[in-house]
């Protein structure tokens, strides 16, 4: 699967499965990512606990990635479980608010849909306004909150 689209800057921004060959990459992505801006414990901070959850996420389910030319600056992974699936995204921070995480909820949600998920379900900490109102635009539902965190959900239709 494959889809471009400009983002809010105007660049254009490739949404792709993520393979192996891209793992270097991807790594590295999580490498710089703001430890400030971890969610829910994730990513990982080490280079070795990075590349053990993208293995783990690999074997269990689906990833997906966005780029601007060769770098990365989106990832999505999905793990499909008794029709459903739990997702995790993250953006790199210079490209927040540019539709790119929107873009990958989307294409994630219809490559599930095609191969029989029928919802989509998340976590998020209750303080990521951000999250929160990206899947609340995009059709989610709170379906539990807890003193930290807000669960999501959205049936695929």
């Amino acid at each position: 699967m494959y889809s471009e689209f400009f983002d809010k800057a105007g660049e254009i921004i490739f949404v792709t499965n993520y393979v192996q060959e891209e793992k270097k990459n991807l790594v590295r992505f999580y490498e710089r990512f703001d430890q400030k801006r971890r969610c829910c414990g994730l990513p990982p901070v080490s280079r070795e606990s990075i590349e053990k959850w993208l293995e783990d996420l690999s074997k269990n389910g689906y990833g997906f990635i966005a780029k601007r030319g060769e770098e990365i600056v989106g990832h999505i992974a999905v793990v499909p479980k008794n029709g459903e699936a739990e997702f995790v995204v993250f953006i790199h921070r210079d490209y927040e608010d540019r539709g790119i995480g929107k873009n990958l909820i989307e294409f994630a949600a219809k490559f599930l849909k095609d191969i029989g998920v029928k919802k989509l379900v998340a976590v998020t900490e209750a303080t990521n306004r951000r999250a929160i109102k990206t899947y609340l635009r995009l059709g989610f539902s709170v379906v539990g909150r807890e003193s930290f965190y807000v669960h999501f959900e959205r049936v695929l239709d």
